[in-house]
């Protein structure tokens, strides 16, 4: 799996009480009160989670903002 500048992902679980994260310019961002804030956390931790490097975690590929943007 790649991931690509603009992909949200549901990581099925939170951090913080967060649970929804956008990749864009090789940086993770999360979604609270409808904005985005730098993921502050190792970005490398995320990344391996989205990737589904362990192979439990549930999670949810919920689109690309750039592609939403365009329909």
């Amino acid at each position: 799996m790649i991931i690509n500048d603009g992909d949200v992902f549901d990581i099925g679980q939170t951090v913080n009480g967060i649970s929804k994260f956008l990749m864009f310019n090789d940086t993770w961002y999360y979604f609270e009160r409808g904005m985005t804030t730098e993921y502050e956390y190792p970005q490398e931790d995320l990344t391996n989670l989205v990737l589904n490097v362990s192979g439990i975690e549930d999670i949810t590929y919920l689109g690309n903002i750039f592609q939403i943007l365009n329909d």
